[in-house]
């Protein structure tokens, strides 16, 4: 596999919904889902992340997820290690 790209884990918020009726004291206990997604990084900027799940040797992608940037908690790059 020939591509630029770097693989990346990114941890991030993504909205949570919570069905009925809830005294005020009690939403604070309600919490955003922490999610992980991995894949190569094709782009970022101040609103939007995107990573790709698959990638072939014609450089296209498959499978895009698109992150809110101002969700991401981290992004760490994977790296690859020899084989034994």
């Amino acid at each position: 596999m020939n591509t630029d790209k770097k693989i990346v884990i990114v941890a991030w918020h993504d909205a949570k919904f919570y069905s009925g009726i809830y005294k005020e004291s009690a939403i604070s206990e309600h919490k955003m889902a922490p999610f992980e997604s991995v894949g190569y990084l094709l782009s970022s900027d101040q609103i939007t992340t995107i990573i790709a799940a698959e990638a072939n040797d014609d450089k296209e992608f498959r499978d895009i997820t698109l992150i809110p940037t101002g969700c991401i908690i981290s992004v760490k790059e994977l790296t690859s290690s020899p084989l034994v």
